[in-house]
């Protein structure tokens, strides 16, 4: 009976003595079938493929090279690894050109027979795996939508068209919650690239002494608490895409590594002699004026223009009321799939409200909103009575977080410092409630700490 934790192994060898010895060898790790000629192997494998062949050149009839021949055309995705004698290494030669996956000289080592078995299997594994990412990552990029019929949403989405068929990178600016990753996915979808892996990097939330191995990795024992090797997200996204979101919170040291590895497409992981090269298109997202951060000596100048090659603007919601209604009904759908429920429409006193509200935390926002009526209510339209948590806008009443700028202007950083401060006070002092009340996250706040020399 076959043992299904066992992977097959099929031996196509005439010399009935060494393929017995080769078959003894290895029928404790492996289920060892053995064939004397090629024809008796091709009806076997009509009943079991195995998962590996040994093949021997010098077969009599249908001699190995025209049996591995025949076997790439069906099967080719089955591993194959060549015995030879020592004067038959030209033909060999033939066999890798054709798929052959190893090949072995006669007398054959035991040892290097089972370091090739396990290179051959481990290889299938790797393809298979890599097949199957495709496959997800494929599926995963028909699911992004782009909602929207606005004059600002359809100059988006032929932005995205255009610069999706070249491999340039791209900056997306726009507001926190304006959907800046899903711009990056599309534009991952659209390009030749699309069935690589798209690897999305939040470099808000890394800790600066872990950005270096978060991006690049690094070796066992390169620092304190290296136990084993890692890999950098940027070998991930090797042949695909990565996001760098929040871009704008990498500090200067790292920005000048990204900046090589830009310009190189290689790099040297933490603790590593050995230089990895990759082959990644980078999309850099950011809700900040890196121009302005660049004039405050915060962000590399050289690096902004690498970043800066085809510049995307993602409009806030409020710029774009018409499609306040098309993103509700969306996520309306996307809600009765997720909680079971059976919304058909919103009621027009509720898009009233929802054509009246600022949306400061935009798409987000939006999403969020609809996601919370749809968890709690029930029925078929969503009413305006659902919408009692939402704080209506008065048109009387000017919103707390908003501000007149005055006609000589603002400096933009002491504004953001004087708030910081407010903030710590108010939180005596505890950084991750500070963090909350600025709607932070706690490795952004301390960055900014640092940034301004916080004590």
């Amino acid at each position: 009976m076959k043992n299904n934790f066992k992977k097959s192994i099929l031996i196509v060898e005439d010399d009935r003595l060494f393929r017995k010895a080769i078959l003894n060898f290895l029928i404790e790790k492996y289920e060892v079938m053995e064939a004397d000629n090629a024809e008796h192997a091709l009806e076997m494998m009509k009943c079991h493929l195995p998962d590996l062949l040994i093949i021997d050149i010098t077969l009599p009839g249908l001699d190995g090279i025209d049996f591995l021949e025949k076997i790439k055309v069906s099967y080719p995705e089955i591993p194959a690894i060549m015995l030879t004698a020592m004067d038959r290494i030209p033909k060999v030669v033939e066999c890798i050109k054709m798929g052959a996956f190893d090949y072995l000289t006669k007398p054959i080592d035991a040892e290097e027979l089972l370091l090739s078995i396990e290179r051959a299997l481990e290889s299938v594994e790797i393809r298979k795996e890599l097949e199957q990412r495709k496959r997800l990552q494929l599926l995963e990029n028909e699911e992004i939508k782009l909602i929207g019929s606005s004059e600002s949403m359809r100059k988006l989405k032929n932005e995205i068209k255009i610069v999706g068929e070249t491999d340039a990178t791209v900056l997306i600016q726009g507001e926190t919650g304006t959907g800046k990753e899903v711009v990056a996915r599309a534009i991952h979808a659209a390009s030749p690239r699309a069935a690589g892996s798209f690897i999305a990097i939040n470099c808000g939330a890394i800790p600066k002494e872990l950005f270096e191995s978060e991006l690049f990795g690094h070796k066992r024992g390169a620092f304190t608490g290296a136990d084993k090797d890692q890999i950098g997200k940027f070998q991930l996204a090797h042949r695909g895409t990565i996001l760098l979101d929040e871009i704008g919170e990498i500090p200067l040291d790292v920005q000048a590594k990204l900046l090589r590895v830009i310009e190189e497409k290689s790099f040297y992981p933490l603790g590593s002699n050995e230089l990895v090269r990759v082959d990644v298109r980078i999309i850099a997202a950011t809700n900040r004026d890196l121009k302005k951060e660049v004039e405050n000596g915060l962000f590399r100048e050289d690096l902004y223009f690498r970043l800066n090659v085809y510049a995307i603007h993602i409009p806030p919601l409020r710029k774009r009321p018409e499609d306040i209604i098309s993103l509700a009904m969306h996520f309306m759908e996307l809600f009765n799939i997720k909680f079971g429920k059976k919304f058909k429409r919103i009621s027009p006193e509720a898009k009233a409200i929802l054509l009246q509200l600022p949306w400061t935390g935009n798409v987000r926002e939006l999403r969020n909103t609809i996601e919370r009526i749809i968890l709690f209510e029930s029925g078929t339209v969503i009413k305006k009575e659902h919408l009692y948590f939402i704080e209506k806008p008065h048109p009387e009443k000017k919103s707390k977080t908003m501000f007149e700028l005055p006609e000589e202007g603002i400096d933009l950083e002491e504004v953001e410092k004087n708030f910081i401060k407010q903030a710590l006070e108010l939180a005596k002092y505890n950084k991750t409630k500070a963090a909350r009340l600025l709607r932070l996250s706690p490795p952004t706040l301390y960055y900014r700490l640092q940034k301004y020399g916080f004590k």
